[in-house]
């Protein structure tokens, strides 16, 4: 006659006692991961559009077509990024202000990132 243990059976309790609080945990990690990721790429793309529109020969428009184009080529197509340039003066320097925004959904509301970067035009003689 063959002896049942009690303990038949509690592999699966246990499985699933360990493996839903794991799996949480592991697609929160690469969420967060990806957020990281995606704010730093727009953050330097936004740094590096400024700086290209504060060239001496460049406008406004073609460094927001440059801060689109480096997220575009770093994240895809799975954000978007609104960008908005504006120009301002003080005395005899011109400063150019950059603020892109991203719209993530990873939860059941929508998250925004918001970004911004100044930088000095440059000035021909």
């Amino acid at each position: 006659m063959w002896l049942v243990s009690k303990d038949r059976g509690s592999a699966v309790a246990d499985f699933v006692l360990v493996a839903f609080p794991m799996l949480a945990l592991f697609v929160g990690t690469v969420t967060i991961s990806f957020a990281s990721y995606a704010r730093t790429v727009i953050l330097d793309a936004t740094i590096e559009g400024a700086r290209f529109a504060a060239l001496a020969d460049q406008s406004l428009a073609a460094g927001t077509q440059k801060t689109r184009e480096l997220v575009q080529a770093s994240l895809g197509s799975a954000i978007t990024v609104d960008v908005v340039a504006s120009s301002s003066r003080l005395g005899q320097v011109e400063s150019i202000r950059f603020v892109s925004s991203a719209a993530f959904d990873f939860s059941s509301g929508t998250n925004f990132l918001t970004v911004s970067s100044v930088a000095t035009r440059e000035v021909l003689y």
